[in-house]
């Protein structure tokens, strides 16, 4: 089996640009077109773009809920307020610049490290926010890649837009393809990791658990989140910096063909919650008290 990737720089995406057809064009000079069973990977950035999903901070004027938590946090209030304006809950402020001032050294996760200071101190906090039943950081707001004062969006219709997507590629090449929108989290103990907030045309996860291995007993595991792991691939060539290549072209991996979409896997703050509870009474009970006061157990 090989499995080829294909980056596709589509320079700079303004309001109403028609994003397949700019993709289209550039695939067919980098990667021979689009062909059937490709796997088109596109980042929620150029999506935010072209929807003019843009907001102007200046304008914005904080509420005394986004002024309070950015005197405690020593966030941004404006950005603060526009994260509070496109999320449905806030589930955690962290207070990312005074935790990286305790770790002190940046060396492991930036080759500039003062740059990397001036970056988290303009940053300041980040809210973990559930927005469009998705767990999101500061509600997907981004400023990067974009002029001064500028940030961005999501859409929170992501599976519907790659729906579309895959609809205007179908009819103009007629071929069936899939398609997956992405925005980058900090869900990894050693950094960010892309993840799917959109998908069509491709099974979300591999319902794997309980399949028999290769010894015959049966799996405990084997639910890839398989979008997830496609966003993450894709993401080695669209970078996170100046790199300009926001779309991947994803050709020879085999998939199930599924009309689901990240929407049908909502994340419940209240089932969450029960989750945590009934983990840390388990590991209390299992542990001691004293568990929750040791680092490291």
């Amino acid at each position: 089996m090989k499995i080829e990737m294909f980056g596709l720089k589509l320079g700079e995406i303004v309001t109403g640009d028609k994003v397949v057809n700019l993709i289209l064009q550039e695939a067919g000079q980098t990667a021979g077109g689009i062909k059937e069973g490709d796997v088109l990977v596109v980042t929620s950035k150029i999506v935010a773009k072209a929807s003019g999903l843009l907001i102007e901070l200046d304008k914005i004027r904080p509420s005394k809920k986004a002024s309070h938590i950015a005197r405690v946090s020593g966030g941004d209030p404006r950005v603060i307020q526009a994260v509070l304006d496109n999320s449905d809950a806030v589930l955690f402020v962290v207070p990312v610049y005074q935790l990286a001032r305790k770790a002190r050294s940046l060396g492991k996760i930036s080759s500039n490290e003062e740059k990397a200071w001036e970056a988290l101190k303009n940053t300041s906090c980040e809210l973990i926010t559930v927005t469009a039943n998705q767990p999101k950081g500061n509600a997907g707001l981004d400023t990067s890649n974009h002029p001064a004062g500028i940030a961005s969006v999501p859409p929170r219709n992501a599976d519907e837009i790659a729906r579309k997507f895959r609809q205007e590629i179908k009819e103009v090449t007629g071929h069936d393809v899939a398609v997956v929108i992405t925005d980058t989290e900090w869900f990894s103990r050693l950094g960010t990791l892309d993840v799917a907030i959109g998908a069509s045309g491709i099974q979300i996860n591999a319902r794997k658990l309980g399949a028999p291995d290769r010894y015959g007993k049966p799996k405990y595991g084997g639910v890839d989140s398989i979008v997830d792991e496609i966003a993450c691939a894709a993401v080695l060539l669209m970078g996170q910096a100046a790199e300009g290549v926001p779309a991947v072209i994803v050709r020879g991996y085999i998939y199930e063909k599924s009309e689901e979409g990240v929407s049908d896997y909502p994340f419940d703050p209240k089932t969450s919650r029960k989750i945590a509870i009934e983990i840390i009474s388990c590991s209390i009970r299992a542990l001691g008290l004293r568990w929750l006061f040791r680092p490291g157990g």
